[in-house]
Formats: structure tokens, sequence, C-alpha cells
């Protein structure tokens, strides 16, 4: 049996909608990948971006419990990715310890990451929010939308671009 496989995305390729299972895990070779939800309103609401070298579950949530997902990826740029189904993943534990540490030092740093972007949100300011954002991946506004990235930092496109605008005179 195979233990990863390849595969690649064209722009605004899903590689998971909401109510359908997860059962991949992937890291990004290239490529760029949002993860949003849709909430009461109907509005998306980006929750997670992931970049070259970043490893996520589909969904973590479906994944581990079998429920049907809440959340959508979608790829906003071309993207090559390898995966791991849960049986490969289960085999690669069962045969490789440092896949095992690998793993569990991924899920460590999602937690963290889930965890600052939740205290952010709820003690600084939409200028906070924005200027360590800024600082931490700028180059994010030269390869994807900037109402994505406004929608993760919960705020409007309105707001961002006269943060922006501020910020630069």
């Amino acid at each position: 049996m195979q233990l990863l496989s390849k595969i690649r995305y064209k722009k605004k390729d899903y590689i998971l909608r909401q109510c359908q299972f997860s059962n991949k895990v992937y890291i990004v070779l290239n490529g760029f990948v949002r993860h949003f939800v849709i909430d009461k309103d109907g509005n998306e609401k980006t929750i997670r971006l992931t970049t070259e070298n970043g490893f996520f579950y589909s969904s973590n949530v479906s994944f581990y419990l079998g429920e049907p997902s809440y959340i959508n990826c979608q790829v906003l740029e071309k993207a090559d990715l390898i995966y791991w189904t849960s049986e490969q993943l289960n085999r690669l534990r069962d045969s490789n310890s440092s896949f095992l540490e690998f793993e569990n030092k991924q899920l460590i740093n999602f937690i963290i990451e889930k965890h600052k972007k939740e205290i952010s949100r709820l003690t600084k300011t939409a200028k906070d929010r924005f200027v360590e954002f800024n600082k931490e991946r700028e180059s994010y506004f030269n390869r994807i939308p900037h109402h994505i990235i406004a929608s993760y930092l919960d705020m409007t496109p309105e707001t961002l671009s006269r943060l922006r605008a501020d910020i630069k005179s």
C-alpha cells in the first residue's frame, strides 16, 4: 500500500465542501488554501489560511468524529498537495514513531494557532489584528483577494482598505 498520495488542484477548486466527510490530511507543497464556514446569514467567514509546508486536516471534526464537515476548503491559487487517507495515517502511525511525533507536533501547532486567533479576535482592535497580520503575512496581500483577508481578520473589506491606506501614509 502506498503511504502518501499527491494531488494538484486548480484555482477555485474545492478540496472539501460543507456536509461532505473528511478522511484526508494534507501538506501544501505549493499554493494557497483557505478554510471557511458559512455563517447564519449566509456569509463566508475565513477561519484559516494555509500555504507552503502547511499541514491541515480538511476538517478535524469530520476526520475524527466521522461527522459531515461544517468547513469548506478551497484552493485560492494553483496548488500541489500531498495527502494521507485515514487508513494510510493509521498504518504510518503504527509503523513509524517519528511520523506520530510529526503529526502530534502539527496538531499542537494547529491548536496554538487557533487559540491565538480566537484570543486576538476577542481582545484586539481591528487595527491591531491588521498590524499583526501584516507583519507576519504581508506577502498574502499579493497572492489572495483582499476580501478573504478581511474575512480572516474579522473585519469588513472597507475597514481593511482603510487600515491599509492609513499604514501606507
